[in-house]
This record gives C-alpha cells, sequence and structure tokens, in this order.
C-alpha cells in the first residue's frame, strides 16, 4: 500500500500543473465554437425594439345641449323633439389652442349627452385662445381665430334622412372654461311637408327669392346666442336635399312626407321657391312669397303641399300652362274645337284662346311681332269665365322660340305661353 501511496503522491506532484494546464485550455476550446454560431445570425432580421413614447393623457370632454324652446331644433329627432347624439359623431374642439381637433363621441346613438375622446393629438405649436371651442359637425376646414371666432361651411347639399336633418346638416357651436361643453344651435330647420299617390322624390330644393344666403361659407361668434355673418362672394341662396333612393310621399295630408332642411337663422324678404324632382325625372314646384324670418332655435313646419309633377321639357302644344310647375292645370289648345283670335296694332299683338264650351277665354299681350329669342317682353295675362275674371296678372315673359306662326315664352315662376298667331 505504501508503493500506491508513494506512487501516487508523485503522480499528484506532476498532476497539479497538467490540471492548471487544461483549465487554462478549455476556454480557448470552447471560444471559436461560440464565435461561429454568432456569425450566423443575421442582425438585419432582429430589429430593436421601437422607444416606447411616454402616453400622454388627452382631456375628455362632456357635451350636452342647451335648453331648447318649443318648438325646438334638433340633431337626431325623436317624437318629443329633443336633442340627441349618433353613435360615432365626430365635433370640432379647439382645446384652447386654434389647432382643429376631431374629437368622437364615445356613447350610443340616442344619447342627450356623453364623452368625446380626442382622435387627434395636440400640435403644440398652435396660437393659444382663452376658452375651449366645439362646432358640429366635425370638418377639416373648421377654422378658429385668435378671437375665438369660427369659421364653418353650411352645406349646399343635404342627405335625407327620415324624421331628422341629415348627418352633419345642423351646425352648433359651445364654448367653456373647462371639460363641459354645452352646445347651442347656429340656425334653425324648416320641414317641407309633401304628399302624392304614387310619387317618389329623389330631391327638394329651397332657393331664396331675394337672393338670401342658405349656404356656404360663414362666421360664427360663439356665445349664448351664436351669431352667424356669412361670406358673400362664397355662399348661396339655394341648399338642396337629395336620398340616393327615392323617397315615397304618403298619400294624402294626413300622412304627408316631412323633409327637414336645417337653415342658417334668415329673414326672407320675398319668402323662398321649392324645387321637387321625382323619381322618374319630372318636376314640380311652389313658391312662398311673402316675407318670413325664420329664428334661431326653432323648428317650422309648412302646410302640406300635393306634389303633381309634370315634364321638365318645355311644353310645345299651343295653350297656357300657367305656373306650369306647380300642378295647376294647364290649358291646352283643341284643334277644331277652340278659337284663336289674334289682334294686331302697332308692331305689337295680342294673342286670344276661346273656348267655346263654358265661355272661358285666355289672352296675353302685347307682345312684339318682331320679338326674338331670348327677347324680354312685359305684357298682361288675363283668364275670363264668362263674364267673370278668373285671373289677371303683369307678367315679364322671355322668348324661349320662334317658329312658322308660332312663339313660347316662360316667365320666371315657370308660366308657359304657347302662342300660335
Amino acid at each position: 500500500m505504501k508503493p500506491r501511496k508513494t506512487a501516487a503522491k508523485a503522480a499528484g506532484t506532476n498532476f497539479r500543473p497538467m490540471k492548471r494546464f487544461l483549465l487554462l485550455l478549455l476556454p480557448l476550446l470552447i471560444l471559436p465554437t461560440a464565435c461561429r454560431d454568432r456569425k450566423e445570425v443575421d442582425v438585419a432580421d432582429t430589429p430593436l425594439p421601437a422607444p416606447v413614447a411616454p402616453k400622454v393623457e388627452e382631456p375628455v370632454f362632456h357635451a350636452g345641449f342647451e335648453d331648447m324652446e318649443d318648438p325646438d331644433t334638433k340633431v337626431y329627432m325623436d317624437g318629443t323633439y329633443k336633442v340627441l347624439w349618433d353613435a360615432g359623431d365626430d365635433i370640432t374642439i379647439f382645446a384652447k389652442t386654434t389647432q382643429n381637433r376631431a374629437y368622437r363621441f364615445m356613447g350610443a346613438t340616442g344619447d342627450v349627452d356623453g364623452d368625446f375622446e380626442a382622435q387627434v393629438a395636440a400640435d403644440g405649436g398652435s396660437p393659444a385662445i382663452d376658452k375651449n371651442i366645439a362646432v358640429y359637425p366635425y370638418l377639416a376646414s373648421t377654422s378658429c381665430d385668435s378671437e375665438g371666432k369660427v369659421t364653418v361651411m353650411y352645406p349646399s347639399t343635404q342627405a335625407y334622412r327620415e324624421g331628422t336633418y341629415g348627418p352633419g346638416a345642423h351646425i352648433m357651436v359651445a364654448q367653456s372654461d373647462d371639460l363641459d361643453l354645452s352646445f347651442r344651435n347656429v340656425g334653425c330647420g324648416l320641414g317641407i311637408k309633401l304628399y302624392g299617390s304614387g310619387i317618389t322624390v329623389s330631391s327638394v330644393s329651397l332657393t331664396a327669392r331675394g337672393g338670401e344666403k342658405l349656404a356656404g361659407k360663414a362666421t360664427v361668434t360663439p356665445g349664448s346666442v351664436p351669431v352667424t355673418e356669412f361670406v358673400e362672394a362664397e355662399s348661396s341662396s339655394t341648399v338642396t336635399m337629395s336620398s340616393a333612393t327615392p323617397v315615397a310621399l304618403g298619400a294624402d295630408a294626413a300622412s304627408a312626407t316631412l323633409f327637414w332642411f336645417a337653415l342658417p337663422p334668415v329673414s326672407l324678404s320675398q319668402g323662398f321657391t321649392i324645387y321637387v324632382t321625382t323619381g322618374d325625372g319630372k318636376v314640380f314646384e311652389r313658391s312662398v312669397t311673402r316675407a318670413t324670418t325664420y329664428e334661431r332655435n326653432y323648428v317650422y313646419r309648412m302646410a302640406a303641399l300635393n306634389v303633381v309633377p309634370v315634364t321638365a321639357d318645355v311644353p310645345t302644344v299651343p295653350g297656357v300652362y300657367w305656373k306650369y310647375r306647380s300642378g295647376v292645370t294647364p290649358y291646352i289648345y283643341n284643334a277644331g274645337v277652340d278659337q284663336i283670335s289674334v289682334y294686331e296694332a302697332e308692331g305689337n299683338m295680342w294673342v286670344r284662346y276661346l273656348v267655346t264650351e263654358g265661355t272661358r277665354m285666355y289672352e296675353v299681350g302685347p307682345v312684339p311681332t318682331s320679338a326674338a329669342v331670348n327677347d324680354v317682353v312685359d305684357a298682361t295675362y288675363t283668364e275670363t269665365a264668362g263674364s267673370t275674371t278668373v285671373r289677371s296678372a303683369a307678367v315679364s315673359l322671355k322668348v324661349l322660340s320662334v317658329g312658322v306662326g308660332t312663339m313660347t315664352l316662360v316667365s320666371e315662376d315657370h308660366s308657359y305661353f304657347v302662342l300660335k298667331y
């Protein structure tokens, strides 16, 4: 055992240097293998994670509506004329800067108030203003100056929506020092009631007869009573409501269909004209000639109109088509039964149609015998039944066409006179 012990001791004496040598060599043997593994990884395929920006907490605004007068206006109408939001409605908020930022309604359709969350981050560089100012609906073109006056667009085309205004048609504004907004109605509503059995409507237009502005670019000063001023060169006297699918009218006045127009507050010195285009391309029009004022925060409804559409083409058969597009039954000359009487004097003529049955007479004149297309003629139209004058009116007529022994003239209200002489 001793020799073994002696041998072991001897071997142990020789082993320690070798052990140290192997321990030093081992990392060198491993290192080249590890380097080869790293070279096989393509660093371009493993991008560094994007830096995480600190989250900016945007303020949440809460919006409702002003107490409405009776009758009142509304964005989404119900049977009691309350103002209601649509889910996903977007508004513009100038959050104490002149930056136009979209905020979205987070509630449900039919809510009377609710929260709005920012959809656009603050730019940090827009000039500051001293209040929060909001505008419905959101439009990228809406702007705000340093004094808090906003520039908006009253739409010239509104979409038909049953029982209410079209989306985005009715403009409202609000201002506040905090995150609570109470919207004020900038304009008013006008309900046009139409009926006609079997009639469908693709569009309805309103035109101010006195040239007052109903649509286009305007500035609005927010406040308890918002004030609107149109930019004259960028505004229009006509607003049109259209429907991609023609709207079926009720058959009688009791079931008339309402077309709600959102209008600015306006005083119409000469009233307005309604133009209706039916689904089959025919037309109907009616004028309201009395001066009328439409106030902010009210809705108005007209008496129901019976739509009697006619072809949009100019009549060609001789006769008198008094207010042709307004549903008035025209007089059409019946050759071989009716009579024509023409009186000429000093280069003018008076044309008279005589209906022997009922002794009815239709006369217009004086009309220059030399009248040419596009000339304007001032004349008098007279209609009698027996000894009773049914209608007598001064008319300004434009000559549309002149043929051999025929002339067609039209008035501003689309009364056509197709004369045979």
